[in-house]
C-alpha cells in the first residue's frame, strides 16, 4: 500500500495567514504594559510609532492574544461566582477601567476591580489574569515556590510588575492580585503583590523621560546579536532622528 504524505491543511493554513495579517493596535500614547520593558530605546521606538517588522510568529503571538482574552472573561466569571467576591471588570458605559497621566501620552487600563478575596476579605486589589504556556506557568509556580508569594511577580516578569505598580498607584489601591492561567484556562495559581511606592515612581518617571525626548534612550545592548536584540522588531531601524514626525 502506498503511504500518502502528511500534507498541510489548507484550510487551516488560510485561517492562520488571516490571523497573522490582523492589523495591530495602534496607539497614540505609551501604556503601562509595556514600561517594564527591558530596552528603553524599544519603549521609545513604540511609542514614536516606528514601523515594526512584521514577526514570523505573528500568527502564533495573535492566536495567543486571543486565548488570553477569552481566559480573562471566563476566570472573570468564575471568579465571580465565589460568595463574598466582588469583582467589576466594566464600568457602566462599558469601558474598561483606567487612568491617564502626562495630558494623555501614558495610559493604563486593568483587568477588574476586586474585593472579598478569602486571603485578605476588606482589601481592595486591582486584578490581572494572565493566560500562559505550560513552560511559563511552570515558571511562575517555581518562582512563587522559592521567593514566596508577595515576591512572586517581582522575580517572575519584570513587565507584569511593573504595569502592576503604577496601576496601583493611579489607582490609589496598594494591593494587587494576579491569577495565572494555562491550558484552556483549565488549570490555575496566583500572587498578590503590595504597592512599593519607589519602584512606582521609578517607571513613572521612565515613562515621562521616554515620553518627552526627542533622542532615542540607550538600547539594552549594542551588540545586534545579543538575543532580544535579534528578536526585536525595530532592530534595523537606521534613523533615530525621524522618530518625531513617526510620532502624532
Amino acid at each position: 500500500m502506498v503511504t500518502i504524505p502528511n500534507q498541510p491543511d489548507p484550510t487551516l493554513q488560510a485561517m492562520l495567514k488571516l490571523v497573522a495579517e490582523r492589523p495591530r493596535e495602534n496607539r497614540d500614547y505609551l501604556g503601562a504594559s509595556l514600561i517594564g520593558e527591558s530596552c528603553a530605546r524599544k519603549i521609545w521606538y513604540k511609542f514614536n510609532r516606528f514601523p515594526e517588522e512584521k514577526s514570523q510568529w505573528a500568527d502564533i503571538a495573535n492566536c495567543a492574544t486571543d486565548s488570553g482574552h477569552w481566559a480573562e472573561k471566563i476566570t472573570a466569571d468564575r471568579l465571580k461566582q465565589v460568595p463574598g467576591i466582588e469583582l467589576h471588570t466594566h464600568q457602566p458605559d462599558g469601558s474598561q477601567y483606567g487612568w491617564s497621566a502626562f495630558e494623555g501620552k501614558f495610559k493604563g487600563h486593568v483587568d477588574g476591580l476586586i474585593r472579598g478575596l478569602l486571603q485578605a476579605p476588606k482589601a481592595p486589589h486591582v486584578w490581572e489574569h494572565k493566560d500562559k504556556d505550560h513552560k511559563k506557568f511552570s515558571d511562575f509556580q517555581s518562582v512563587k515556590e522559592k521567593h514566596g508569594e508577595k515576591d512572586t511577580l517581582r522575580n517572575w516578569n519584570e513587565i507584569y510588575y511593573a504595569q502592576a505598580q503604577v496601576n496601583m498607584h493611579y489607582f490609589q489601591i496598594d494591593r494587587h492580585y494576579m491569577t495565572v492561567s494555562y491550558a484552556g484556562a483549565r488549570k490555575y495559581d496566583s500572587c498578590r503583590t503590595e504597592y512599593n511606592g519607589a519602584d512606582a515612581e521609578k517607571y513613572i518617571d521612565r515613562a515621562y523621560k521616554i515620553i518627552n525626548t526627542d533622542a532615542p534612550p540607550p538600547r539594552i545592548s549594542e551588540n545586534p546579536d545579543f538575543f532580544k536584540c535579534k528578536i526585536c522588531p525595530y532592530r534595523n531601524v537606521k534613523y533615530a532622528h525621524i522618530a518625531m514626525e513617526c510620532h502624532g
